[in-house]
């Protein structure tokens, strides 16, 4: 247990610390929109912006824990899985594009004040049943040059309407589903050309074959980790390298290293049973290779 404490502390510090900044940035920005003039749609970009940022730093804390569990490839960005950083693309290019529009829409959408001033009580009632579609619209006491209330007369003031605002809500709309169909195809062709790409390079690409491994036989009362190398031909396509027996759980590998004529990686045998060992390794596909009882653990 403390041989793990001492091996994950470092990965463990850095994601709390990745966490404690996550909390103060949302803090700092959840300041900025309260901070935010009302009601002149300020808070959206900052929202917008600080969100996209705050998701970044979550990435980089979930990258984080992937490093410290062994399940992160360094041949990705961020060590993420596969097809990650495109989702999160798309997904921040269609929050922000609806935020931002609903900040244009909602500017575009406000007319201008109009006050109606001295209307009488049925005035302003009879007003009031005329335009029940009025927006914002509000009804004060008349006030005198003096000051003083004049009773019986109000002044009623409303937003007009902006025919314009839905021509601009409805190419918005159209803008928005085109956007999202262009994302989404995006995520879908980007994955397929991939996909295509690596099932054609497996396809063509000669099966690897190992022939050796050094060294094979290594005390388990030893200190650190076996660090072992896998001699052999086509070796540059494995990824993934593990050691199994009957009757024990398998010891997968880390700081998997390959080429055409080896393959290098650390084991770590110190709660291995003693005995034989098969050594397997694959490409994380359908290419795969065993070396069976090639390794002996001494007591």
């Amino acid at each position: 247990m403390l041989e793990a404490i001492k091996k994950f502390s470092g990965a463990i510090l850095t994601c709390f610390g990745a966490l404690v900044l996550v909390i103060i940035l949302c803090a700092v920005f959840w300041l900025m929109t309260k901070l935010a003039p009302p009601g002149d749609g300020g808070s959206l970009p900052l929202l917008a912006i600080g969100g996209v940022v705050v998701l970044i730093f979550m990435l980089a804390a979930v990258a984080m824990v992937f490093s410290a569990l062994g399940l992160s490839n360094r041949d990705l960005a961020m060590g993420l899985p596969e097809g990650s950083i495109r989702a999160v693309i798309a997904l921040s290019l269609i929050v922000l594009f609806s935020i931002l529009s609903i900040f244009l829409y909602q500017g575009v959408s406000r007319g201008n004040v109009v006050t109606i001033a001295e209307m009488s009580a049925a005035e302003r009632t009879q007003f009031i049943k005329d335009h029940p579609n009025a927006v914002d619209l509000q009804s004060t006491a008349t006030k005198g040059k003096d000051g003083a209330v004049k009773d019986g007369f109000f002044d009623v003031s409303y937003r007009s309407a902006n025919p314009a605002s839905d021509d601009f809500a409805k190419q918005l709309l159209v803008l928005l589903g085109t956007l999202m169909t262009a994302i989404t195809s995006f995520y879908l062709g980007a994955g397929t050309v991939t996909s295509a790409v690596k099932t054609g390079n497996d396809a063509g690409a000669p099966a690897p074959a190992a022939n050796g491994v050094q060294p094979d036989n290594h005390s388990i009362a030893a200190a650190g980790p076996l660090q072992i190398t896998i001699s052999g031909t086509n070796l540059n396509v494995i990824t993934n390298v593990k050691i199994t027996r009957l009757g024990s759980p398998p010891i997968v590998a880390t700081n998997v290293m390959s080429n055409p004529g080896q393959v290098t990686c650390d084991l770590d045998v110190s709660q291995a049973a003693p005995g034989i060992w098969d050594i397997e390794m694959d490409d994380g596909g359908s290419k795969s290779v065993k070396l069976a009882g090639k390794l002996t653990l001494n007591p």
